[in-house]
């Protein structure tokens, strides 16, 4: 699930509008800023970190604010967007867990080791 557009941050040294990312990858949010072409930064923030998680309606549209520290994040958009990724951190859950199926043992050495030691 990926959240994409403009941002509202507010922070201990002001307000400012961000353009970027908002995804979920395992235990962290991830917020990928893009500034250009192959230029961005990439902030990651605990899910177990966020707090007042919430969707407001106002002014027919609807904003997901949560915050982090002391980072809050204000999100515009459309409910059909924002509510289902407003579960995915309000739940804490993120993306579904795969299961892991059991690897087989490795030998000590590769294949290509095999061959040679064996002559």
């Amino acid at each position: 699930m990926q959240l994409e557009g403009i941002c509202k941050v507010h922070s201990g040294i002001g307000m400012e509008y961000q353009y970027g990312e908002f995804y979920i990858d395992r235990d962290y949010l991830v917020f990928e800023q893009n500034y250009g072409y192959k230029m961005g930064k990439r902030h990651t923030y605990p899910l177990q970190g966020l707090e007042n998680i919430a969707l407001i309606p106002e002014n027919n549209q609807v904003y997901l604010t949560f915050s982090c520290e002391k980072i809050c994040f204000e999100i515009a958009g459309m409910e059909e967007n924002l509510y289902p990724f407003y579960e995915a951190i309000h739940t804490r859950r993120g993306l579904p867990k795969v299961a892991s199926t059991p690897q087989p043992k490795r030998s000590r050495y590769t294949t290509h080791h095999q061959y040679f030691f064996s002559k």
